[in-house]
């Protein structure tokens, strides 16, 4: 969990989470190199209210499943899921998939995607005031 997370574009933030993840062992090395160049094949913005993206990568650059949840200081640009390259959305929740098994991957991304479309869950989290009211949310609504 990352309450009002400082950074100013898409990279830095990847970058950050990535190493932090790479630091605690959950990840590969590989996975930011990877992570980025998905992001700009598939983008993963998601065009509401409230900004969201959920970027995510391969399971093979993982090496323990994890969810990370960050809400941003300033929104970052990042490209619509779907949309053409001039389709950009200002993000100020992202929520970073490192998931191992494919299966289990598609299963949590649907689950995500329902849990972002009910009412409450985004605003609730771009509002909480520090991390343990984004996990309260987080476990009301997963």
């Amino acid at each position: 969990m990352y309450h009002q997370l400082a950074v100013s574009t898409q990279e830095e933030l990847f970058e950050r989470l990535s190493k932090e993840l790479n630091g605690k062992n959950i990840v590969e090395e590989s996975f930011l190199a990877a992570l980025i160049e998905r992001e700009a094949e598939f983008p993963t913005g998601l065009p509401l209210k409230i900004g969201v993206a959920i970027p995510h990568t391969d399971g093979t650059y993982v090496k323990e499943d994890c969810i990370v949840f960050a809400t941003l200081k300033q929104p970052i640009v990042f490209n619509e899921m779907g949309g053409e390259k001039e389709d950009v959305i200002s993000v100020s929740v992202v929520i970073m998939l490192a998931i191992k098994e494919g299966k289990k991957h598609l299963d949590m991304l649907q689950k995500l995607i329902e849990s972002i479309q009910k009412a409450g869950f985004i605003e609730g989290l771009s509002k909480a005031k520090n991390t343990k009211e984004m996990e309260n949310l987080v476990s009301t609504y997963l």
